[in-house]
């Protein structure tokens, strides 16, 4: 599989405010539907002209017409029901709670239209640059989505409704692929729960996840030149985090059974660990570093950057690449405390340093 994408994002970036204020309007019933796309498309295209203009490899839409990672998902299928709940979101300030929302099955799931084919068409529209989508992972939907007492009155197992929301996925993916998107990525903020000192998945839970997600992958036939990369996040909120540790409990069998192409892996800072569990990934993978946070406004250091790309180099047959750690904004209202200008310096750092080191 071709490395070109040297120089990588995760793909969400900081909306606008004028994005932002549309959007509270127009669920106030103040903008109507095609107010609120003229909106979008303009935010877009000025989003890929900053991507373009930071030289980075691979543009996005920026997710600007999500309200988060899971609205594709949620929105092209009924039979989920929302909720409310408080989570624990990390930050070096401490813990706080803030009032998240999550999804249940409460019907048996009914696909009503594509995830993502509206996004694609249009960002493939503005340029010749190649493009990235994202998809949330099906692992992360199954463990999430489904709650006992509830969803199992619908579904003979929780395999059943793993098979359903994988198949959903890789019929996306694949549309998508046969359309002309040359990079493909799913996103799992999952497995963090597995890792680290607040660790509460167990093996069986953990081979679920996998499973799924290896199965909206598997068999899926590449166009030439075309990728399909996995980002293994560990919360990404208003620069705050969920998850904490080493990828080692997790690390040789999500990098040696997932059939994927490039693992996008946040390094920014120490809560991620070392390099050693890079061991696992198979030499003709792509690692991608999230060695450049996009959680702060401080740039990075690119000679410190080259340095911290050749120790992985050291722990891993895998090829390398570069990135952010994590998107800019997974949460619409939630982005991360930098300005865009400070975002188009990361990104602009991310293609620089990537060239500097693999030309």
């Amino acid at each position: 599989m071709p490395n070109e994408f040297r120089a990588d994002h995760v793909g969400s970036l900081l909306r606008p405010p004028a994005l932002l204020d549309a959007r509270r309007r127009h669920e106030a019933g103040e903008v109507p539907d095609a107010g609120l796309r003229a909106i979008e498309d303009e935010a877009i295209i000025a989003a890929v002209r900053l991507q373009e203009e930071s030289g980075i490899d691979v543009v996005t839409d920026g997710e600007f017409r999500r309200q988060d990672f899971r609205t594709g998902f949620v929105e092209a299928v009924d039979g989920l029901t929302m909720q409310t709940w408080d989570m624990p979101w990390h930050s070096g300030g401490g813990t706080v709670t803030v009032p998240s929302h999550t999804w249940i099955a409460t019907a048996r799931l009914a696909q009503k239209g594509r995830m993502a084919a509206r996004e694609s068409a249009f960002v493939r529209s503005l340029t010749s640059a190649p493009v990235k989508v994202t998809l949330i992972a099906p692992g992360f939907l199954v463990d999430r989505f489904w709650k006992d007492g509830v969803t199992d009155a619908f579904y003979s197992s929780r395999d059943e409704f793993a098979a359903e929301v994988a198949a959903i996925t890789k019929a996306e993916i694949e549309a998508l692929l046969a359309e002309g998107v040359r990079y493909v990525q799913l996103d799992n903020p999952g497995y963090g729960r597995f890792l680290g000192s607040r660790a509460h998945g167990t093996a069986e839970e953990l081979q679920r996840v996998l499973a799924a997600d290896a199965a909206a992958v598997t068999g899926v036939t590449r166009p030439a030149g075309a990728t399909i990369g996995f980002h293994v996040c560990r919360g990404n909120q208003s620069s705050m985090w969920m998850g904490e540790g080493d990828y080692e409990p997790v690390a040789e069998r999500l990098f040696g059974d997932l059939p994927v192409d490039r693992f996008l892996l946040e390094y920014d800072d120490e809560r991620s660990g070392g390099f050693a569990p890079l061991r696992f990934v198979p030499p003709g993978k792509t690692v991608v570093l999230g060695l450049v946070s996009s959680k702060t406004e401080a740039p990075e250091d690119a000679a410190g950057l080259r340095r911290r790309i050749d120790e992985a180099a050291a722990a891993t047959r895998a090829e390398l690449a570069l990135s952010p750690q994590c998107g800019f904004a997974s949460i619409a209202e939630g982005g991360n405390l930098l300005t865009i200008e400070a975002e188009r310096a990361k990104l602009r750092l991310v293609a620089d340093v990537a060239r500097a080191v693999w030309g």
